[in-house]
Formats: C-alpha cells, structure tokens, sequence
C-alpha cells in the first residue's frame, strides 16, 4: 500500500460482494466498474472460479461452490440503479446454474470451470444466499424490495437484520443537529442514478471492452445491451 509494489496478481470469489458494500455506501461509480470485472470473469468461464489470476488471465483455483457474492452484488446494483442491465446479469447467472451446476437431487459444485466437470456436494449458502439474492432480483413485490428495504439490512451470510430503530435514531440525531450543519456523510441512494442510464449500459462500453480484454475475454459486446423489458 505505501510503494504501490504489486502484491499479488489474483483476485478471488468472495471479494465480489464489496461492489454490494460500495453500493450501501453510495459509492455506485466503483460499484459497478468492480461488479464489471467479475461480470467479465463470469462471462469467460460461465461461472466464478474461486481464485483467479488477472496476470496470466487463467484461474489460480479452478472450482466454484456455488458462492453468492456475485449475485449478492447484482442484487444491490440492480436495487440502486434499477438498470436492466443487472436483470440480464442475474438471468445469465440463472441460466448458467441450471446449464453446468444443475443436477437430478440439486445444484453441484463446480470442480473445474475449465471442463465444468461437476462435485458431489451443494454448499448450504447456495440455498440460502445464492437462490435468495437471484429471487428478489426479479421479485419487484416482494416486501424486502419495497417498505422493508428501509427496515432490514442483510448480513453477509444473508440474514435479515431490523434497523428500524437504529434509523429513527440516525434521523432524530440529524434532526437536532440541524441548527449545528451537522451533515450525515452519505444521503440515500434513492434517485442517485441518473434517469437515462436505467435503460442503457451502467458504464461506457469502452470500459467493458478494456476490462474484457484484461480477463482475456473475447466477446460481442452488443448482447449487453438489454432491450426485453422484465
């Protein structure tokens, strides 16, 4: 951190959540370049492999044990910026999990996303987090999505948590230091995204490029584009 020396060259799996922390954080632009590049990660392999290595553009661990992270994330972006790009997203993960991961008794973990080649094991979260975050993506009634969105914040194992109380707090705090300027550092993310980038890519195409060609990942880039309305 203080000589900028390269540290490592991998990312793995489960740092894909923190797109969904910067999105609680209202920090929405390095959410969505930091979901862009594990979406480009996705898009290689058709699912996350648990380590990979951006320098040789190959993973470091090869299986995928149905982790929620990613889709956790899209969950969030898609709740911030109401971009149907995101729905695209969470159907392809949707897709992809029924094509490879799909079997007679479940979903299996992934061994190897090169051959896809398949464990005898489904990891509890995947029920519980994984199935969770791509169902309300779609589930726009869904009490969580709408009078609960301001009364529950999810875990990172994705239990519910009630913080009814603790904004009326925050909002009585703000009320008495009105008189002081006292500001809170971060308003809510509602309305933040701007109107006419619901209905287009969330970021410039020539960035997806950039991050595509990083991850070694040659693409069409127009089925990015999402024109169904869900």
């Amino acid at each position: 951190m203080n000589s900028g020396n390269t540290a490592n060259n991998w990312i793995d799996s489960l740092q894909a959540f923190y797109s969904g922390v910067q999105v609680l954080d209202n920090d929405l632009d390095e959410a969505i370049c930091f979901h862009a590049l594990y979406f480009a990660i996705w898009k290689k392999f058709s699912v996350l492999p648990e380590r990979y290595n951006w320098n040789l553009k190959l993973p470091d661990v090869y299986f995928y044990p149905l982790r929620p992270e990613f889709a956790e994330a899209t969950y969030f972006l898609y709740r911030a910026t109401k971009s149907p790009f995101y729905l695209n997203v969470a159907k392809l993960i949707i897709e992809n999990l029924n094509d490879i991961t799909r079997v007679k008794c479940g979903f299996a973990t992934v061994h190897d996303v090169l051959d896809k080649s398949l464990e005898d094991r489904m990891e509890s979260f995947f029920l519980s987090e994984t199935i969770k975050y791509l169902y309300l993506t779609f589930d726009k009634e869904n009490y969580l999505n709408n009078e609960g969105e301001a009364e529950y914040v999810f875990t990172t194992e994705g239990h519910m948590l009630p913080i009814k109380k603790l904004n009326q707090i925050k909002f009585n705090l703000k009320q008495e230091n009105q008189d002081k300027n006292y500001r809170f550092s971060h308003e809510s993310n509602e309305n933040v995204f701007s109107h006419k980038l619901r209905y287009s890519l969330p970021m410039k195409i020539s960035y997806f490029e950039q991050l595509f060609d990083m991850i070694g990942l040659s693409d069409n880039l127009t089925d990015l584009l999402v024109r169904k309305k869900f």
